[in-house]
């Protein structure tokens, strides 16, 4: 089985692996790591392939791609034999998550938590390797606790005492959770309701700076977002386009209704995250151009120069490949 996973599980194996996709758990790395091979077509028509055996720094600089290197036909990936977790899932004080944030997250093999705007309080869910047998896994209550936190949101958005009280009885109400189940059955959730998402990949030890700054922007300035706040963690690793490049991360991911335009939230948020030393997900919403990102990763110039060997005449670059890039179409 896989190692670790998202909380999305729709993904094709190419896209995950190019955009680092990733779960969480301060010694879990995306999964981009677990490449051992890998095997593509480039703008030349070539087949190439790679091994991290034999060819390390080209399995580094080609395992995150964001498929502008070349059409991926084939990978191999170091799993595990398959296991069970045990989850659990509780409330606690935002105040007291981020006063021990940094014990609570390594406490656990995977660990995230989740704030719910405008209540003060944060959902800890960790996940640790179990040869329990397994048990029922709880019904599901996100999709209605999204729809609550709507309701809420639209009744009473410029009531926010009434509103945090009212948050606060709906989450007295949720059951904690604590199961045992195959790996399989315990990573991923049903996700509904269309958003839109930002999430940036900060060095660890900013993230409940970063996370504290959010929060007062979002209850101060934006009482339309409900959609909770998600934090993991992710080991650091070497591959060149990697948000996770030689660094522990904190990840924290903003949510908006599709419904409404995201962008004055999203806007308003960027700075805080790029202020702390943010790298944004390559797979959702950011600003960030390729005079930005040569400064964000170290390898960046060696990653650009493999790239223009590999696809020459700039087949695989869009026209928003090339604002990350720099190059042209």
């Amino acid at each position: 089985g896989l190692p670790n996973m998202g909380d999305i599980d729709k993904q094709a194996i190419g896209g995950a692996l190019g955009t680092a996709t990733h779960g969480s758990g301060p010694k879990l790395g995306a999964y981009h790591t677990q490449l051992e091979t890998l095997q593509f077509v480039d703008g030349t028509g070539k087949l190439r392939e790679y091994s991290r055996a034999g060819d390390q720094d080209m399995i580094h600089a080609t395992g995150v791609a964001l498929g502008a290197f070349g059409i991926l036909t084939e990978v191999t990936m170091n799993n595990m034999p398959t296991y069970r977790l045990r989850r659990r899932k509780w409330v606690l004080p935002i105040a007291e998550m981020l006063k021990d944030f940094e014990t609570m997250m390594a406490a656990h093999r995977s660990a995230e938590f989740y704030y719910i705007p405008f209540s003060g309080y944060a959902q800890f869910i960790a996940s640790d390797l179990s040869d329990a047998a397994t048990t029922a896994r709880p019904t599901e209550e996100d999709e209605a606790g999204l729809a609550t936190l709507r309701k809420l949101r639209t009744a009473l958005a410029w009531l926010p005492s009434l509103r945090r009280r009212l948050i606060l009885g709906a989450i007295a109400k949720l059951p904690a959770e604590d199961y045992v189940q195959d790996w399989l059955n315990v990573y991923a959730s049903d996700r509904q309701t269309k958003f839109n998402e930002m999430e940036y990949h900060l060095p660890f030890e900013e993230g409940p700076k970063a996370l504290a700054e959010i929060i007062e922007l979002t209850e101060k300035r934006f009482p339309e977002v409900y959609f909770p706040m998600e934090v993991r963690s992710v080991a650091p690793d070497e591959f060149w386009l990697s948000p996770f490049h030689k660094r522990l991360t904190c990840s924290i991911a903003i949510h908006h209704d599709a419904a409404n335009d995201p962008e004055p939230f999203m806007r308003a948020a960027e700075p805080i995250f790029r202020k702390y030393g943010g790298r944004p997900h390559w797979g959702k919403m950011h600003s960030l151009k390729a005079a930005d990102f040569k400064k964000l990763y170290p390898r960046w110039d060696d990653a650009m120069a493999v790239r223009r060997d590999i696809d020459p005449e700039n087949r695989f670059v869009s026209p928003y490949m090339a604002s990350l890039f720099g190059t042209d179409t």
